[in-house]
């Protein structure tokens, strides 16, 4: 137990000190005004020109796209398709509870409990892993990122269409 206690300190401080640290950013305008400012009072000083930094020329001054620069991944196709898994999960749950208190069916799935609550936070636990599979899958920019939601809506829908076969 005072092991787990050590790692999940370690996380957090870890995570704190990555939260302190900044990204680098291109240089604004207003830092080439005070390398010129430095440059003038360097004159009275008799600092040499070398030991001042350069003023950055106006090509280095526009920003540009850095490779570790990531695009949105939860954007609206991504919760569009993971949102209408949840959608038929729910509609599932609810269309199988239908039948089974109208006593037309029972649960085919021998994994899956009977009761309302059972059966939802099931749904819900694999809906999340789903959706946990597809953000990551677009996050490293794969082009199937899309099947794990899909693939849990159609066995939903055909969840559905068994419960509108038993009504």
């Amino acid at each position: 137990m005072k092991a787990a206690h050590n790692v999940v300190l370690g996380l957090i401080l870890i995570s704190g000190a990555a939260l302190k640290c900044s990204a680098q950013e291109p240089q604004s305008p207003h830092v080439a005004a005070s390398h010129a400012e430095l440059a003038s009072a360097s004159s009275d000083n008799k600092v040499p020109a070398a030991l001042l930094p350069s003023a950055p020329s106006s090509a280095t001054v526009a920003p540009t796209p850095s490779p570790l620069q990531v695009p949105r991944v939860a954007n609206k196709k991504y919760f569009l398709l993971n949102g209408f898994q949840l959608g038929m999960a729910v509609f599932d749950v609810e269309m199988t509870q239908l039948c089974i208190r109208n006593h037309r069916c029972r649960e085919a799935n021998p994994l899956m409990p009977s009761s309302h609550v059972g059966q939802l936070s099931v749904n819900f636990a694999l809906v999340a892993y789903s959706s946990g599979v597809s953000y990551w899958l677009k996050k490293r920019r794969s082009k199937v990122w899309w099947l794990p939601p899909c693939a849990g809506i159609v066995v939903h829908s055909i969840g559905v269409a068994t419960g509108f076969e038993h009504q």
